[in-house]
């Protein structure tokens, strides 16, 4: 717990400290869910910059195996959802979709990244939390409520409306730039 306390205040030694000693974890956690050494991988890294990325918004009751396994569920369900959506894309598309699993390319990952960043920026500050909290850190809509001093109603509501802000314009994005 002290380890994530370290983290929140923004020591990098902890943070590498963290790397080190789990990396193998949530390599293997990947690495079983995926059969693939890169995509495992690259899933590790993203979980690890997720991590820092929203250091500021851990919770010092939860232990580092927690908070990583939290994200790197997150990061397993976008990338099996973006790697939906890439197949969708193709289909509409006329073009043919291999029966296998699409790979995404990691340019292509990064830029989905970038669009859904600039939206989450253009959400009000506390749904956009709301949205982090839940969807990218995997918190329950009541520790939520718990953490921020709202109702799990109101939890309820910041994640919908978020959600419907994202997929409306993102799907928007997403046409323009492929």
């Amino acid at each position: 717990m002290e380890l994530v306390s370290a983290i929140k205040q923004g020591d990098e030694l902890s943070y590498e400290q963290a790397y080190i000693s789990c990396r193998d974890k949530v390599f293997y956690y990947f690495l079983k869910k995926t059969r693939s050494e890169e995509d495992a991988s690259d899933l590790l890294q993203t979980t690890f910059l997720r991590l820092w990325q929203y250091r500021s918004s851990l919770n010092e009751d939860y232990s580092l195996d927690q908070h990583l396994f939290n994200i790197a569920y997150t990061v397993y369900v976008d990338a099996l959802r973006r790697q939906q959506k890439v197949m969708r894309i193709d289909h509409a598309l006329h073009t043919e979709a291999p029966e296998e699993a699409v790979a995404i390319d990691p340019v292509e990952q990064k830029e989905m990244d970038h669009r859904l960043q600039v939206l989450l920026e253009q959400l009000p500050p506390e749904r956009k939390k709301v949205f982090i909290l839940h969807r990218l850190e995997g918190y329950s809509y009541k520790e939520i409520a718990a953490e921020l001093s709202i109702s799990v109603k109101t939890v309820d509501n910041h994640v919908a409306r978020a959600v419907k802000y994202l997929k409306k314009y993102f799907i928007l994005l997403s046409f323009v730039v492929f």
